[in-house]
C-alpha cells in the first residue's frame, strides 16, 4: 500500500484505542440550521470505480452541512457490513479518504444503520433481552463509528423494534459518545403523524423519553408515507409535538421511487413553511449518485438547487493540499484494484484532485 494512503490504514492499526469521535477531527463548523443533508449509498458505478463525492463540496453554490455514509447491517452470527462489504475492505479506500476532505470543508459526516435490509434491529441483534447479545453487536457498532471517525449515526429502523430497545439504544450512543456526537432518526412521514409505522415503536412515546437525546428526524415524505407537495403533512407532524427545527424534509432525488417531486414544488412548499414557522430543520436528499437533473454525470446539481432554496449565501470555503490530493489519488488507486480481477489495470480517478489544490 502506498504511503499517501494512511488514512485508513493508520485507523485499522488503533482499534483499540476506542477515542470518542468528537475528538479526532478538528474542523470549521458549518450554520446547521436549516440542514442540507445527502445520503451516499452507492458507492461505485457499473464499472466498479469509487463514485467521488467531492463535488458537493468542490463545486460551485451547494451548502451542504451533513453527508451520512450508508447503509451499515448489523449481521447475526457475523460482522457488519456497509452494503456488500465489511467497511474496512480496500474498496472502500476512496469513501474514507474523501471523507476526510469533507470534514475539512466543515461538513459532517456521519453514518446508517438499518434501511430497507433486515436484521440490524431484531431480537437477536440491537434489539435483544439479551444484556450479552446486545453488549456485543452494539459493540460491533461502536466500533464502526470510533474506528472510521464518524460524527454521529443515522438509526434507520424499518422493521418491528421494541419501545425498550430503541431507547436503550439512543441512551447508549450518547453516553458512550457525548453530547456533540449527533443522534437521528429516519421515520416515514406517517410514523411522526401516529399514523402508519415501519419501525415498530412509538416515535411520540421515543420523542418524549429521549428527545433530548435526538438531534433530528430525517423524515421520509416519500413511497406514499407523506408528500412535501405541500405543507400538510409536516403541519401535522409539528402539531403532533415535533418542533419544525427537528424535521427534516426527506426527500428523493430522482423519480424512480415513488413519491418524487419537482424541486420547483419543494421550493414553494419550505417558502411556505419558512413564513409559518420561521426556521425548519432542512432538506435530505435520498441519494447522491444518479440525483437529478444532473444524473449519474453531474448529480450534485441537485445539492446547487435545493442550496439556492435553502441555504443560499451559505457556501464554506474548501482547502486542499498537495499532500491531500495524493492522499486521494492513491486512495481511488487501491479502491479500484480492490474490485479488479487484475491488479495491474487501474483508470485514473475521474476527478481530477490535483485541480482542486488551493492551499
Amino acid at each position: 500500500m502506498k504511503a499517501s494512503v494512511y488514512y485508513l490504514a493508520s485507523l485499522l492499526a488503533t482499534l483499540s484505542l476506542a477515542v470518542p469521535v468528537k475528538e479526532l477531527q478538528p474542523r470549521a463548523e458549518p450554520t446547521d440550521l436549516p440542514r442540507l443533508i445527502v445520503y451516499f449509498q452507492t458507492t461505485h458505478d457499473s464499472s466498479n470505480r469509487p463514485i467521488s463525492m467531492l463535488p458537493l463540496i468542490t463545486e460551485k453554490g451547494i451548502a451542504l452541512t451533513h453527508l451520512i455514509v450508508c447503509s451499515f447491517h448489523i449481521n447475526q452470527g457475523g460482522v457488519v457490513h456497509l452494503n456488500d462489504f465489511p467497511p474496512d475492505d480496500p474498496h472502500f479506500y476512496t469513501l474514507w479518504n474523501e471523507t476526510v476532505t469533507m470534514k475539512q470543508a466543515g461538513v459532517k459526516v456521519m453514518g446508517m444503520v438499518g434501511g430497507a435490509a433486515a436484521g440490524s434491529f431484531n431480537s437477536q441483534t440491537l434489539d435483544s433481552s439479551d444484556a450479552d447479545t446486545f453488549e456485543h453487536y452494539y459493540g460491533q457498532l461502536r466500533d464502526v463509528i470510533v474506528d472510521f471517525q464518524l460524527e454521529g449515526m443515522d438509526l434507520d429502523v424499518e422493521q418491528p423494534m421494541s419501545q425498550a430497545g430503541i431507547n436503550r439504544l439512543v441512551a447508549r450512543l450518547r453516553a458512550d459518545f457525548g453530547d456533540d456526537f449527533l443522534i437521528t432518526l429516519a421515520p416515514v412521514a406517517s410514523a411522526l403523524e401516529n399514523s402508519s409505522n415501519l419501525s415498530g415503536f412509538s416515535y411520540t412515546a421515543l420523542q418524549q423519553t429521549q428527545g433530548s437525546e435526538i438531534d433530528w428526524y430525517n423524515t421520509q415524505f416519500y413511497s406514499g408515507f407523506g408528500s412535501m407537495t405541500d405543507t400538510s403533512d409536516y403541519d401535522r407532524i409539528v402539531a403532533n409535538g415535533f418542533a419544525p427545527e427537528k424535521v427534516v424534509a426527506g426527500q428523493l432525488t430522482t423519480p424512480e421511487g415513488a413519491g418524487w417531486i419537482p424541486t420547483s414544488n419543494l421550493n414553494n412548499t419550505i417558502i411556505s413553511l419558512v413564513r409559518e414557522y420561521g426556521e425548519i430543520g432542512g432538506v435530505m436528499g435520498w441519494e447522491y449518485f444518479n440525483s437529478l437533473p444532473g444524473g449519474t454525470a453531474e448529480p450534485w446539481e441537485w445539492a446547487q438547487i435545493v442550496t439556492e432554496i435553502l441555504r443560499p449565501g451559505l457556501v464554506p470555503e474548501l482547502k486542499i493540499t498537495e499532500e491531500d490530493a495524493a492522499r486521494l489519488s492513491d486512495a481511488y488507486e487501491e479502491s479500484v484494484k480492490a474490485g479488479s480481477v487484475d491488479k495491474s489495470f487501474v483508470k485514473r480517478p475521474g476527478i481530477n484532485y490535483y485541480a482542486m489544490v488551493n492551499a
